[in-house]
């Protein structure tokens, strides 16, 4: 008697770990896909919120450039000085900017042969630095109209809007329309419109240089602009902006840094603004050839975040890399933007690259 009762003790209890093994291993199933559906719909909405962020900024610049196409472009010449060696025409410019901001420049032109048209060139300076007659006239010897402008904020045009260093870099960043950086790429988009229009300059060949803001600046606008044939950013600033800044150890990355820190509150906002001009976001735009300069040594734009924005890019492109320079205009960068246009130009001359240019000692050194 004993036994039985031993024995059904025993069945019960091995029933009750059946049910009890049975019901948790549905029980897992249950939470595993239950998990897993979570898991993805949360990386759904990740991906929907990045999506929407990305058509936002895309409808933007579409709108931005959209509307500049609509206004006039309006400008003014004074000669300074000629050039009767070269035969090169260099002027003073003012050219009214997307929001009637007034932007000053040097401009040089060959002349000589009657009824030729030249190829445009738009040089753009760096942060804190400014455009210079003696870079237009460097490319003018090379059979360039080429046009140095100072961006807002910057050399001459600093007398109609001047937040100063520090300070320009964060003028505006709570909100994209007003941002300083958004307005300076529409002032290098309204500096191309002028070569576009200019009478002796052929708008089927239109090229974009720079270094630093102007190296970022080149491949936004070649991104943005259809008349750039092909653009050379030397040591490009706003390149993954996320992955240089915090890599950072001076330049204007500096004031967004201290800004932050002064305002943890308004981070959303200021990495929002600073979206819409990083080149990081622009790169599948570009379908024309692009060189991008690098200095493993670069402090100010460290090159992390620049080969990010290199490896994006689809269309024809080179590297140049400059193994032990930091954030300066890169050795011999200056002839590789030569050699790398000429393909490009008119009735290409496979000499044209080959020419002798003589460095200006006094001319613009860091960027």
């Amino acid at each position: 008697m004993k036994t039985n009762n031993k024995n059904k003790t025993v069945l019960i209890t091995l029933l009750i770990v059946v049910v009890v093994l049975a019901a948790g291993t549905l029980l897992y199933k249950n939470f595993k896909t239950q998990s897993k559906r979570s898991l993805s719909s949360a990386k759904s909405k990740v991906s929907k919120i990045k999506l929407t962020r990305y058509q936002k900024f895309k409808k933007f610049w579409h709108k931005m450039y959209a509307h500049l196409r609509t206004e006039k472009v309006v400008y003014s010449l004074r000669p300074l000085y000629n050039d009767k060696t070269n035969k090169i025409e260099t002027y003073s410019l003012t050219l009214t900017s997307y929001d009637g901001l007034q932007l000053k420049g040097y401009f040089a032109i060959p002349y000589g042969v009657k009824g030729k048209k030249y190829p445009g060139v738009l040089l753009l300076h760096g942060y804190g630095s400014y455009g210079t007659p003696g870079w237009a006239h460097f490319f003018a010897r090379r059979g360039y109209a080429a046009l140095s402008i100072d961006l807002r904020g910057h050399g001459r045009s600093a007398t109609v809007y001047h937040p100063g260093f520090p300070g320009l870099m964060t003028n505006g960043i709570l909100h994209v329309k007003s941002f300083s950086m958004v307005k300076i790429v529409m002032d290098s988009l309204a500096s191309l419109r002028f070569l576009e229009h200019y009478k002796d300059i052929n708008n089927k060949y239109i090229f974009v240089t720079g270094g630093s803001m102007g190296g970022g600046l080149s491949l936004i606008d070649a991104a943005i602009d259809p008349h750039v044939t092909a653009a050379a950013g030397d040591v490009p600033f706003l390149s993954d902006i996320p992955v240089q800044m915090p890599l950072a150890k001076m330049g204007p990355y500096m004031e967004v840094k201290a800004f932050l820190k002064k305002h943890p509150e308004d981070k959303a906002k200021v990495m929002r603004s600073l979206y819409y001009v990083d080149t990081k976001h622009f790169a599948k735009w570009i379908k024309v050839p692009v060189m991008i300069g690098i200095g493993l040594k670069d402090e100010d734009c460290p090159p992390k975040g620049t080969l990010v924005v290199y490896k994006l890019i689809k269309s024809k492109k080179k590297l140049f890399v400059a193994k032990n320079s930091g954030h300066v205009v890169l050795p011999g960068w200056n002839m590789e933007v030569f050699k790398f246009f000429a393909p490009y130009l008119p009735k290409y001359d496979k000499n044209a690259a080959k020419k002798t240019v003589k460095n200006n000692k006094n001319g613009r050194k860091f960027l």
